[in-house]
């Protein structure tokens, strides 16, 4: 679909949108066109991001299970 029949097809539809579908809907574009928090970051900090995906990728990330045994011990070492 183009950008273009996208548009009519929206268009087309927002008459027959109950008011509160369409409120939803008006919520959603005012946000799918903010700034992302990623767009935000300088570019090492987007490389740093991109580099551990890539090493999540490659299967070289750690265990949830070890991450939150791990974090379990340290709160209950602080007393959390």
């Amino acid at each position: 679909m183009t950008r273009k029949q996208a548009i009519n097809q929206i268009n087309a539809t927002l008459e027959r949108l109950p008011d509160e579908l369409l409120e939803t809907l008006a919520e959603l574009a005012e946000a799918w066109t903010q700034p992302s928090v990623f767009s935000s970051l300088s570019e090492s900090e987007k490389a740093e991001i991109n580099a551990a995906l890539d090493e999540l990728d490659r299967g070289e990330g750690i265990d949830w299970k070890i991450v939150k045994a791990d974090l379990d011990a340290q709160l209950k070492t602080a007393g959390v």
